[in-house]
């Protein structure tokens, strides 16, 4: 299943020339926002602090979320989950006129997932249900089958 569709829009943007709109900030300007931010005038002004820190923790867990998808799809998806190597292969079978062949080479890795449940670790699950059944899924520490 893709994405859906965006929701948000552009809080601001550095549109130029004829292309400008209510929302476009010129570079300068971005860059005095930026440095407010990088110096903590947020935080400092408690005036402005106790008005935006509703807005700002809403913020801070959306960033939490953002930085535990990349996490998930860094860690689990980006390489694809790997399970155990599979085992080596049989010797070849001996030839009609020689000695047997060389032993296999070691199998490929095996799908992801284990079958001991003392080896799962929960915490590189998905942590909200999946919509396919059958699949396994952390719900707040306890592991859970959809």
């Amino acid at each position: 299943m893709g994405l859906g569709n965006k929701k948000s829009t552009d809080i601001f943007n550095k549109k130029t020339g004829g292309d400008t709109d209510s929302k476009s900030i010129s570079t300068s300007k971005e860059t005095e926002i930026k440095n407010k931010f990088d110096n903590g005038e947020h935080v400092e002004d408690t005036g402005m602090f106790e008005t935006l820190a509703p807005a700002l923790y809403a913020i801070q867990q959306l960033t939490e979320d953002v930085e535990e998808l990349r996490r998930y799809l860094t860690d689990d998806v980006g390489d694809g989950a790997k399970g155990d190597t599979g085992a080596t292969g049989a010797r070849g079978a001996t030839g009609a006129k020689g000695d047997k062949g060389d032993t296999g080479a070691a199998g490929a890795d095996g799908a992801a997932g284990t079958t001991d449940a003392s080896k799962l670790d929960a915490s590189t699950l998905p942590t909200s249900k999946p919509k396919t059944k059958n699949k396994l899924w952390n719900n707040r520490g306890v592991v859970n089958v959809s």
